[in-house]
């Protein structure tokens, strides 16, 4: 089982959600991962059957993060995964095309590459981890 803590992580130009510019810049995990696994591998012959099922058993578990009462309460805001799964998930990340760059994208896909039993230490977006 591996475990990915949902962040979202506000665009450091505008930190406070009072600002216009807060909700459109904000990296959320949630959405990042839907979009890694709408977009099919292949994306001229489109997805397979198999891609397919492999990619609705990570959005039912990330449908179940979004439940309120999780089996443990350590679990809320987590999505969980079979490692077969995260594997999956790891490798729909790898082909994504990044849009712009940006340190939160960067922290997004070492959190999913590297996400263990225990989720990662949460990091700023400035690559430092937080306290």
């Amino acid at each position: 089982m591996k475990r990915i803590a949902l962040l979202s992580l506000p665009d450091p130009r505008f930190p406070h959600p009072s600002q216009p510019e807060y909700e459109p810049n904000r990296v959320d995990y949630r959405v990042l991962i839907e979009g890694a696994i709408r977009v099919p591998l292949d994306r001229q012959n489109g997805a397979s059957i198999d891609e397919m099922r492999k990619g609705i058993r990570v959005l039912d578990a990330l449908d179940r993060a979004s439940i309120e009462n999780v089996h443990s309460p350590q679990d809320r805001g987590m999505l969980v995964l079979e490692d077969a799964d995260w594997e999956f998930l790891k490798s729909k990340v790898e082909h994504m095309p990044w849009a712009m760059t940006d340190r939160r994208f960067v922290q997004f896909y070492d959190d999913i590459q590297g996400a263990t039993e225990a989720p990662r230490e949460p990091t700023r977006s400035d690559g430092v981890a937080s306290v």
